[in-house]
């Protein structure tokens, strides 16, 4: 028996709250993003600024068109990469939603060797997050970067990157992230959905 298709969300976009709002000095990286004909219909309000480092050509990007969708920009040496993909329905971990791989990048300036950046959307605005729990993430570890997105019902989601060198990428095993109440923990390498 076919499937019904879902009928489309009506949650519309999410926008950015606080620090996660697009500011002038993303202009350069946004510009990089916005050759992608995916990213076009996108308005400074609706793109969460999760990271930004113009002056090393680095940041990354979000947006939700609804609250079953995602975006995400990942720009480094002022060239982007872009994915866009459905959130999964379901999810065994309690608050979280998607825990994902962005892809392997070559390093930013100052650091060598190929880096792979983690992207994680939780639910609720929890943060900020950081590495916990006595496993530590590795001297080469990136932080743990986060930005919240909210929908006009109110509905608010902590979207989440942070980076390690790839060849430093140990299966399913290493530090958990979790949010400054605690509420929410999830293993930092365990790709759920990728």
């Amino acid at each position: 028996m076919p499937s019904t298709p879902e009928a489309p969300s009506t949650s519309g976009p999410a926008a950015a709250v606080g620090e996660g709002k697009v500011t002038p000095a993303d202009a350069p990286l946004l510009e990089a993003v916005r050759r992608y004909p995916e990213a076009r219909a996108q308005g400074d309000d609706s793109i969460v600024v999760i990271h930004r480092e113009p002056a090393v050509g680095a940041g990354e990007f979000a947006w939700m068109p609804d609250d079953r969708s995602y975006c995400l920009a990942v720009v480094r040496d002022g060239r982007a990469s872009l994915a866009c993909k459905p959130l999964p329905k379901s999810w065994a971990r309690i608050g979280i939603r998607l825990v994902t791989k962005a892809g392997p990048f070559s390093g930013q300036a100052g650091a060598t060797g190929t880096r792979t950046v983690f992207f994680a959307v939780v639910d609720g605005g929890h943060g900020p997050y950081q590495y916990a729990g006595s496993a530590a993430p590795g001297p080469d570890a990136g932080p743990v970067r986060d930005a919240t997105a909210v929908f006009a019902s109110g509905r608010t989601l902590s979207l989440l990157t942070y980076e390690r060198p790839t060849a430093d990428l140990p299966p399913r095993s290493g530090p958990d992230i979790c949010s400054a109440d605690n509420a929410v923990c999830f293993p930092a390498l365990d790709a759920y959905v990728g």
